[in-house]
């Protein structure tokens, strides 16, 4: 393999977060020793913590050690940008280019004082060959260093990833919220919020969820009906689940959730219902309103009467509220109805796939 002779040396010197901008006004590049010494001197001394300092140094001494060996060599910082990222970067190519349209090179020697300068070599070695990537840092920090760049990485995934931030950020938002709020039953309710979201990901339910806001996000943004009616079905389901709850604090001849169940459905399901009736007809309003076809709605509405009578019998015959007659009636109008609807859906369809056919 025949090695490359490099005879003409550009010691590049990065800045990728501009701190000499900053704190010594500086605008790169800075070409040459004398140039290079002086920022390196006036940094220093306007903050002598600044690891900075050290790579303007470093890149002096390769200089100085190329120059001894005979080498035509020159030295160049460049400074990017406090807008770290593509703004910096952008900035650097165009110094680099410049200086390369000023002083053309062979190959490059950079220097850098840590991995986030680094992620500009690619645009250097596009433009030219790099001989040699020289990291200055101080020794007893660079694990730390690395550790704090992790550590960055990994918020900034978690705060640009919706899914991360939502588990890992608005999951504990929410218990120490309703910690604060509810502070005897804080923790049930914590564990009710977590029960809630265990559920929503083991059932797959994120799409119809994320469906149902879209829904109403659009039906508000444009203006429809559906959107009042949305707000009024949801204040009614609330306090539809608000009265079973209550009616399951009121029985006491429960022992278990199984016996609880008819108590929740008795306070419940009559507000439940209404939600539903009330959502479906402002469904049905927009459905008209746009020339549409209401017969999806009012299909849905048979169905949750249906569904209401079985319930509230089934429930009301647990506790002993309603003889072996009256529960009959009421479960045979709720299965009579939910046939009739099963019926006029398959006849409906079927004539529309005959038209269609046709």
């Amino acid at each position: 393999m025949v090695q490359t002779e490099y005879n003409r040396i550009l010691i590049i010197c990065i800045d990728r977060d501009a701190d000499i901008l900053q704190k010594v006004g500086e605008e790169g590049p800075i070409l040459g020793r004398d140039e290079v010494m002086d920022i390196a001197v006036r940094l220093g001394l306007a903050d002598p913590t600044d690891t900075d300092t050290n790579t303007l140094f470093e890149s002096l001494k390769l200089y100085d050690s190329f120059e001894k060996e005979g080498k035509d060599v020159e030295v160049v910082t460049l400074i990017g940008s406090p807008d770290v990222g593509i703004t910096s970067d952008m900035e650097i190519s165009r110094q680099l280019t410049e200086i390369l349209g000023i002083w053309k090179a062979d190959g490059a020697v950079v220097v850098t004082d840590g991995a986030e300068d680094e992620f500009i070599l690619p645009i250097i070695q596009s433009k030219l060959d790099v001989i040699s990537l020289r990291r200055v840092i101080v020794r007893q920090s660079e694990r730390l260093e690395s550790t704090y760049y992790m550590i960055k990485e990994f918020l900034l995934d978690l705060v640009n990833d919706p899914k991360l931030s939502r588990l890992i950020i608005g999951l504990p938002g929410i218990a120490a919220v309703l910690y604060v709020l509810f502070p005897q039953h804080g923790w049930r309710l914590i564990i009710g919020v977590l029960g809630v979201f265990l559920v929503i990901k083991g059932f797959a339910l994120e799409d119809p969820i994320q469906k149902g806001i879209d829904e109403f996000k659009s039906s508000f943004i444009a203006g429809k009906i559906s959107f009042f009616t949305y707000v009024v079905s949801a204040l009614l389901g609330i306090v539809g689940v608000w009265a079973g709850y209550n009616e399951v604090l009121l029985g006491d001849s429960y022992t278990n959730l199984l016996d609880a169940t008819p108590y929740f459905i008795a306070g419940a399901i009559d507000l439940l219902a209404y939600a539903a009736i009330v959502a479906l007809i402002g469904k049905s309003i927009d459905a008209i309103s746009e020339g549409q076809s209401i017969w999806k709605y009012v299909s849905l509405t048979v169905f949750t009467v249906a569904m209401w009578l079985i319930l509230d019998a089934v429930s009301q015959f647990l506790l002993g509220q309603i003889d072996d007659i009256k529960f009959a009636v009421s479960v045979v109008i709720g299965l009579t109805l939910s046939i009739l609807l099963y019926a006029s859906i398959k006849f409906i369809g079927g004539s529309t796939k005959l038209t269609a056919s046709d």
